[in-house]
């Protein structure tokens, strides 16, 4: 049952992506994280549901934040700053935007072409398809993605979530627990030692 699933193309062209990774790991962990604190017997019965619902609100605004912010700028931005870095490669002076070179790329080898045909006769052009590195291109668009997982997973997530989290688990009736006295003895030290 899981070969198929894994070896699915679908499945395949999904996870190629920063963005989707990033998406799939933070939802995962808005999942597994909160369900193993609650799994754990060690803890008493208010901590888990605190701690639970504390890493459940802050994983959806981690996931929040990439979705909503992070992506859609880093997105954006990567072409932005591959036109100006690459001036002279046709790839960044055909497409403008990282939405249509990412429709050209599904694209077979002969609507490819066509579709080039299209763009080279709108613009007055004419690059050819081995004019175009792909490769540089899609490379640009992920590391601008890494880039912006860094910095929205890693720095903006924090800032937000924590005046955001308290305020929102106090209004769902989780305060913060209490914490108890240790139950246990202090170790006894050896005098003679």
């Amino acid at each position: 049952m899981i070969p198929p699933i894994l070896t699915n193309p679908t499945i395949y062209n999904i996870t190629q992506t920063t963005q989707a990774q990033v998406a799939i790991e933070t939802g995962l962990k808005a999942i597994g994280r909160p369900g193993f604190i609650l799994l754990d017997n060690s803890i008493d019965k208010n901590t888990k549901k605190y701690s639970s619902m504390k890493e459940f609100l802050y994983q959806l605004t981690c996931l929040g934040i990439s979705l909503g912010v992070v992506i859609p700028i880093f997105k954006k931005g990567s072409f932005a700053i591959a036109r100006k870095m690459f001036k002279d490669e046709a790839v960044f002076n055909v497409f403008k935007k990282s939405d249509d070179f990412n429709k050209f790329r599904k694209l077979s080898q002969d609507e490819k072409i066509s579709k080039l045909g299209e763009i080279n006769s709108a613009n007055g052009k004419n690059y050819k398809l081995e004019d175009l590195d792909e490769n540089l291109a899609k490379g640009m668009i992920e590391i601008t993605s890494i880039a912006g997982s860094i910095l929205g997973l890693s720095i903006l997530s924090p800032l937000i979530s924590r005046p955001f989290i308290r305020p929102v688990l106090k209004t769902f009736g989780f305060g913060e627990p209490k914490q108890q006295p240790s139950k246990q003895e202090p170790a006894k030290v050896d005098l003679k030692a």
